[in-house]
């Protein structure tokens, strides 16, 4: 009965090991916006080739694409400390207008997701071959 016991103890010892050594897949908290697509993304000249890169598949005619887009809370940009950077497939399309960041960061803060680093919301991306467009479904056009 003891070898069991045992057996059954390192067992259980040795699962708890392997859950203990897989990483912890971060959650990102998908916002549920109006439907509005009230905000519009701040194109910036270095980001035209992510949005070029998310746009691929435009047609002559224009594109009207819904999309998942990652808000990530950035603290480390010298020109704005409270930025807050729009990215779409991995690809870095612009910024959310100054007022609606830190609109944004203060509802994050009061409703207790201070320290969430990235969000995610729907985005609508609009143009033609020569300009493109991005617009945030946020919840209140711009607070969380």
């Amino acid at each position: 009965m003891w070898p069991t016991v045992v057996a059954l103890i390192l067992l259980l010892g040795f699962i708890c090991w392997i859950r203990a050594r897989q990483p912890e897949t971060a959650v990102i908290p998908r916002l549920v916006g109006t439907g509005k697509y009230a905000v519009e993304v701040v194109a910036e000249s270095d980001c035209s080739g992510g949005l070029d890169a998310v746009c691929r598949s435009r047609t002559d005619g224009g594109i009207d694409m819904l999309l998942r887009a990652h808000l990530i809370l950035e603290s480390d940009d010298s020109f704005e400390r409270q930025s807050i950077r729009v990215t779409i497939r991995g690809h870095t399309v612009g910024y959310m207008p100054r007022a609606n960041a830190r609109d944004f960061r203060r509802a994050a803060m009061y409703v207790g997701l201070g320290r969430t680093l990235i969000f995610e919301c729907a985005a609508l991306v609009r143009g033609s071959t020569d300009h493109y467009s991005i617009w945030l479904d946020l919840p209140n056009d711009g607070a969380v």
